[in-house]
């Protein structure tokens, strides 16, 4: 079977910042797994595990099973405190899982338990296979949350997805979308057929690219048709661009002269106002 014809199985996760090291990659229990089940005692005291979580489930499923791709996307995944949340899982995403090499591709996890002070109790190594791949998904317009630790950003290879009409089927919802990029992008004809690098509209505050803040085509895709997508497009640009761009304008991002009626921001900020 050729790689490209490898079947993929995969998994989602979100609300990475939430988790700790334990409960991504591997931790401790009290009693059985999933911890809402019966706790197991042992003399009257509750019996502690070392168990796989999401992290090493998952990696585990692809190290049982080398003749399938796995892919685990992570959103947003620049949410959470990498270095913490990944722990020693930064190593093992550089050196992964050598057969023939065991000792240096794969590592153990700080958690583990031992009965009577010798015996460690639970499997503390964890190995990524090259059959496993991670993706995660980012967006760069949260720059409060966009840093990425250097170690972490030097194991994951980056991909910039831009804005794009391509998805964008409703008519209306392209006309919006043009104004909407215009805002930030001055070559916007350019950018989007040719795929253009594209540069400052006067707009835009020099302190930005387009491609950090430029509001993507999300805001701009509808499954309705007709009448039903046309509502639904003036009620993302009412309540969920309009706001962002009012945003950005606060935020210096936007530069904005409110006080004259053809300012760009302004004539698109009153267009949206009225729908």
């Amino acid at each position: 079977m050729t790689k490209d014809k490898m079947p993929r199985l995969g998994a989602s996760i979100q609300n990475l910042r939430d988790l700790s090291r334990s409960l991504w990659v591997i931790g401790v229990w009290a009693g059985e797994v999933p911890p809402s089940a019966s706790v197991e005692t042992k003399d009257g005291h509750p019996e502690y595990k070392v168990v796989n979580k999401v992290m090493a489930d998952f990696s585990q499923k692809a190290l049982d099973n080398p003749s399938a791709n796995y892919v685990l996307i992570i959103d947003e995944i620049n949410r959470a405190n990498l270095p913490s949340v990944m722990g020693e899982l930064i190593y093992a995403l550089e050196y992964r899982y050598d057969e023939d090499n065991q000792d240096q591709t794969t590592v153990e996890s700080m958690y583990s338990l031992k009965s009577d002070e010798e015996d460690v109790v639970g499997d503390r190594q964890l190995s990524l296979p090259s059959n496993l791949f991670i993706i995660g998904t980012m967006n760069t317009a949260d720059r409060s949350v966009g840093h990425i630790d250097y170690a972490i950003r030097r194991r994951f290879a980056f991909v910039e997805v831009l804005p794009s009409i391509e998805p964008v089927k409703n008519n209306l919802a392209k006309e919006y979308f043009e104004k909407v990029s215009k805002l930030f992008v001055s070559n916007y004809e350019e950018a989007i057929s040719s795929h253009e690098i594209p540069r400052n509209s006067s707009c835009l505050a020099s302190d930005f690219k387009p491609e950090e803040v430029w509001i993507g085509h999300s805001y701009f895709i509808t499954d309705k048709e007709g009448a039903a997508g046309d509502i639904e497009i003036k009620t993302k640009m009412k309540y969920e661009v309009l706001p962002l761009i009012k945003e950005y304008v606060k935020d210096g991002i936007l530069y904005s002269d409110q006080g004259n009626s053809d300012d760009p921001v302004q004539k698109v900020v009153n267009e949206l106002s009225q729908l």
